[in-house]
């Protein structure tokens, strides 16, 4: 980015919310939009921002309808699962960061979305799927999948969702690899494992396999688990129903040890219509936010999301939840775009597998084979 300051002017932004965002939820993404965009104004008071929220299944239909008429948006706050998507479409534009700029960035964060040189998008806060338990009703979560199966034998009752994109965490604790060094590797071994545990758990009663997370969302909350695999959007709406009740730990460990969940991201990416200057407001707004200051404050008011900026320090004992997602962060996979696109691509084609196994249809022998063919095609 040039070292310039540009002319005022006015940009507009999307901020994706998810379907499953209750109304409380929404407000409260409003409230910390307007927060951020109230302090960037402060420092920026030649710079207009118009904004709205679009929820993720609306998202595409409202970008289309923006570009057919060339007022395409010049910035977008979307998760990381989108941006392969929006990209083939050419809706969205990379950008060039300086190394000075760069250092506002975990590391591995920028190599993940570096292409040719250039930024696919700039990263504000990171996530990873963690454990979600009922303090109530369970004294601990299990901190090993045997533990979790004597649990579950013990009438504690467990939610997981089936599909293969949300169990590579699982995965993982059997051996088994994604993408080590770009290229897949599937372990047959560690295959067969991980669907020999999935029969073994699914006999169980007391744990169950839902496709929907948001059947996963509700039964938690209606008491009908125990333990649930947790998606970080899902915090608010859990620390809103459930209050002191509400327990957050580390994914089980597994025979190969700890898992490695993946590391999602929320990022500003940067819309293809817009004119010069405002491709250089739009970054200045994401790399605003992306300073230590404004870092620190997100991650201590949302108290949820760990910062990109690898120079905050965050006072973990404070705040429980960040401590987790930092333990998950380390171990986890921070995936390139393509990556993600390559695997959020696999869960319609492998799900029909995946299913056969948990319903017991076939067995984990019959699967392994077939499953492992797919992995190797699909995951270059």
């Amino acid at each position: 980015m040039s070292s310039s300051v540009a002319a005022g002017g006015t940009i507009s932004l999307l901020v994706e919310t998810s379907r499953l965002n209750t109304e409380r939820e929404r407000e409260r993404i409003e409230d910390n939009v307007e927060r951020s965009l109230k302090v960037f104004q402060r420092y920026n008071p030649d710079v207009k921002v118009k904004w709205q929220l679009v929820p993720s299944d609306r998202m595409v239909q409202e970008l289309d309808y923006r570009h057919r008429r060339g007022l395409g948006p010049d910035l977008l706050l979307i998760t990381d699962t989108d941006l392969a998507a929006l990209g083939k479409r050419g809706w969205i534009r990379p950008v060039s960061l300086d190394a000075t700029e760069r250092q506002d960035i975990r590391p591995d964060l920028v190599e993940a979305l570096e292409s040719d040189g250039q930024m696919l998008a700039v990263p504000e806060l990171v996530f990873t799927r963690m454990a979600c338990f009922d303090r109530q009703r369970m004294a601990a979560a299990p901190t090993s999948l045997d533990q979790l199966i004597d649990q579950a034998k013990a009438g504690k009752r467990f939610g997981f969702q089936s599909r293969f994109s949300e169990l590579t965490w699982l995965y993982t604790s059997f051996g088994g690899e994604l993408f080590p060094q770009g290229v897949a590797s599937t372990n047959p071994s560690a295959l067969l494992d991980f669907l020999r545990w999935l029969r073994l758990a699914n006999l169980q009663p007391s744990i169950v396999f839902e496709i929907s997370p948001q059947n996963l969302l509700h039964g938690f909350l209606a008491g009908r688990y125990q333990w649930v695999l947790c998606a970080n959007r899902w915090l608010p709406s859990l620390q809103d129903g459930m209050s002191e009740r509400l327990g957050l730990a580390a994914l089980p460990q597994g025979p190969a040890g700890d898992p490695r969940a993946v590391v999602h991201m929320r990022l500003w990416a940067f819309g293809s219509q817009s004119n010069p200057r405002q491709q250089e407001l739009a970054l200045r707004l994401a790399l605003f936010n992306i300073n230590v200051v404004q870092q620190r404050t997100m991650a201590i008011d949302q108290a949820t999301v760990l910062p990109v900026n690898p120079a905050i320090g965050l006072p973990f004992k404070a705040y429980p939840v960040l401590a987790v997602q930092y333990q998950q962060y380390k171990r986890g996979l921070v995936l390139t775009n393509q990556q993600f696109s390559d695997l959020y691509a696999l869960d319609e084609q492998v799900q029909p597998l995946m299913d056969a196994v948990i319903s017991g249809s076939k067995t984990p022998e019959a699967i392994a084979p077939r499953l492992h063919q797919v992995l190797q095609e699909r995951l270059r």
